[in-house]
């Protein structure tokens, strides 16, 4: 059993770092998430922020699985019969695996995606930093998950100066900028009235 156990701990270790020089070398596109096809079920539940998964499903969680098991077996062999040996070493690699499984589901749920830039257009934001007259200042704008976010911006007439705190509205985007007006003239606008 003692090769098992090595060659569970040689796994459990190999796969990650190959896959580390891979994807770094080759750009290689892996799923080590456990992310992948939705296979329709789902073996977790959440207990306020974090999310227990008790189906260790990424190569990351079953890496770790596999090198407990090793490193378990290890230290235990010989001091207990085979089969209690076997079952400590099994339950301590799935209780590893199930607690990395279940930081990397945490972590999924807190991650965000960006917003586009052309869905900015008609979203409103604050001005944090005054945007002055021909030049730039800076937006901020919460996106529909929670996430706050700032943009440098212009105003959309280059006469103009909004001051911070003021309400905005994003009316383009150029390069890496967003243009504003300030809420009430981005109304005006809309309905025609300019």
């Amino acid at each position: 059993m003692d090769t098992v156990y090595t060659i569970c701990i040689v796994v459990g270790f190999s796969i990650p770092l190959i896959t580390l020089i891979l994807g770094g070398i080759f750009d290689a596109s892996v799923d080590t998430d456990g992310d992948g096809p939705d296979m329709g079920f789902d073996f977790g539940f959440d207990i306020g922020d974090i999310s227990i998964s008790l189906l260790p499903a990424s190569i990351h969680s079953i890496c770790v699985g596999l090198m407990l098991f090793g490193a378990m077996g290890k230290i235990l062999d010989g001091s207990l019969k085979l089969w209690m040996v076997v079952l400590i070493a099994v339950a301590v690699g799935y209780v590893g695996a199930v607690i990395i499984q279940s930081f990397i589901r945490t972590l999924r749920k807190v991650e965000h995606t960006t917003i586009s830039r052309e869905d900015l257009v008609g979203c409103d934001g604050h001005v944090v930093n005054t945007i002055i007259a021909g030049g730039f200042g800076s937006v901020s704008v919460t996106t529909f998950d929670g996430i706050t976010t700032n943009y440098p911006a212009k105003a959309d007439n280059p006469t103009q100066v909004i001051r911070q705190g003021s309400v905005v509205t994003i009316v383009r985007v150029e390069k890496n900028e967003v243009i504003v007006r300030p809420k009430d003239m981005a109304e005006k606008y809309r309905l025609g009235d300019e």
